[in-house]
């Protein structure tokens, strides 16, 4: 059920919210539940524990609210480790820095890629900062193979494609850069997909980003009209209407070639991924999806 209510004074939301809810609940709590998508503003999400609130305005918190679990972005789980490498299966809302993950692991790392905020999966780290640079000099030279699962918004007509564009930078929403299409000068990006499963509303999509820019998937996937759901960012309304505590985009899987090895690691999918493909009507098996 959701809770909803008129706020009464001029306050910063945080304050309106522990009044409201708990005062128990820590700073920390409710601003990462605010980036779980999960708090209307006069019909807005409003993601920013510190926006400005008026008499008058209307306050609606989802029923996951009380549910939100804030340790979830302090797991961290292992997939590979050695002498070199570690990868890990990247919780959502951990940032993408090394000085985030080096307190998380208890070991100084180094980030050889990233991923969003809120995208969870397969990321890669050198042990030692020469290593990581020969990882990423990898990822420049496209010798790094990686899959992605999306679940997007409506059903697909086809059952795969290739988008090829140039991105550059649009605009900004709630202080993060929009990246879109251009028909001039950008960044050329290209994506392949592949329909897993489709329902009424949404669809469980494979991609190859063959290139690794800033929002590169998201972008090509809302502008062939099929957002990945929840993602605000990028799209206003969704058919389905389907909650995600985030935009529903899993780093599924990495295949590195490098000096001389061949890996290839997967991550396993996130219990709230799996809860919205079961919400939506998809299925998924691992085994019998496309390989690289």
């Amino acid at each position: 059920m959701t809770l909803r209510w008129r706020q009464s004074h001029s306050a910063r939301l945080i304050e309106a919210l522990k009044m409201r809810v708990d005062p128990s609940f820590s700073a920390r709590f409710i601003k990462r539940a605010l980036e779980a998508n999960v708090c209307r503003v006069n019909g807005r999400i409003e993601r920013f524990a510190s926006a400005a609130l008026s008499a008058g305005d209307i306050i609606e918190l989802k029923d996951r609210w009380e549910s939100f679990d804030e340790k979830s972005s302090d797991e961290v789980s292992i997939l590979y480790e050695d002498r070199e490498l570690l990868i890990i299966n990247k919780a959502p809302l951990s940032v993408c820095t090394d000085s985030y993950f080096s307190q998380k692991l208890q070991k100084t790392v180094w980030l050889a890629h990233r991923l969003d905020k809120d995208t969870t999966g397969v990321l890669l780290f050198g042990k030692d900062p020469g290593v990581a640079v020969e990882l990423q000099e990898c990822f420049k030279q496209r010798l790094v193979q990686k899959e992605y699962l999306a679940i997007v918004d409506r059903a697909v007509e086809k059952k795969e494609g290739v988008i090829e564009t140039r991105l550059a930078k649009k605009g900004s929403y709630q202080g993060q850069t929009i990246w879109g299409s251009c028909a001039g000068q950008g960044l050329y990006a290209k994506t392949a997909w592949h329909c897993v499963s489709v329902s009424r509303n949404a669809s469980l999509l494979l991609c190859r980003p063959e290139t690794g820019r800033t929002h590169q998937i998201r972008v090509h996937l809302a502008e062939m009209g099929h957002p990945i759901i929840f993602d605000r960012q990028y799209s206003s309304h969704f058919q389905s209407k389907i909650y995600a505590a985030r935009p529903m985009l899993h780093s599924l899987g990495l295949k590195l070639q490098w000096r001389g090895r061949s890996l290839e690691i997967n991550a396993p999918l996130p219990q709230d991924f799996i809860e919205v493909l079961n919400q939506s009507g998809l299925h998924y098996e691992a085994e019998k999806r496309c390989s690289f």
